[in-house]
């Protein structure tokens, strides 16, 4: 057997197995680190972020089905998820920002091309159904 086809197979199997350990622990959610974001005066999530008093809003991105947004340990909205739920909320963003562009230019706004669209949904699917992680933006306002 060429040794391409051996690395290949050996590659396969570790990846398969590893799965399996993954599988059977339950499938975990995986956490990955926060990502800071500053927000700066003027901008409008700046009055969003310190509207109920504090300066810092956490955005929770939960692939197994939840989306949190907490401020000061505390839960400002809490939302589940299935994919087909989280393809609506995104068809009515599309739909938004359409409207939004069409407002404030006169020209044609293109439509998004099925096949992104699909390659979205193929995304989310395999992040709900196969490999858990969690996303968090800490949104901090800035004096």
């Amino acid at each position: 057997m060429p040794r391409f086809w051996r690395v290949l197979l050996i590659s396969l199997i570790i990846v398969l197995v590893l799965y399996g350990i993954y599988f059977a622990l339950g499938r975990p959610v995986i956490p990955l680190p926060t990502i800071p974001y500053k927000v700066s005066p003027g901008q409008p999530l700046h009055s969003i972020i310190t509207s109920d008093g504090a300066d810092e809003l956490k955005l929770t991105l939960n692939t197994s089905g939840e989306i949190e947004i907490t401020s000061e340990e505390q839960s400002v909205v809490a939302l589940n998820y299935t994919p087909e739920t989280f393809d609506n909320t995104l068809d009515l963003g599309e739909r938004l920002l359409i409207a939004q562009k069409s407002l404030q230019s006169n020209e044609d706004v293109p439509e998004s091309s099925p096949f992104l669209r699909k390659l979205i949904d193929w995304v989310v699917a395999y992040y709900y159904h196969v490999i858990r992680f969690r996303l968090s933006v800490l949104l901090t306002a800035l004096p």
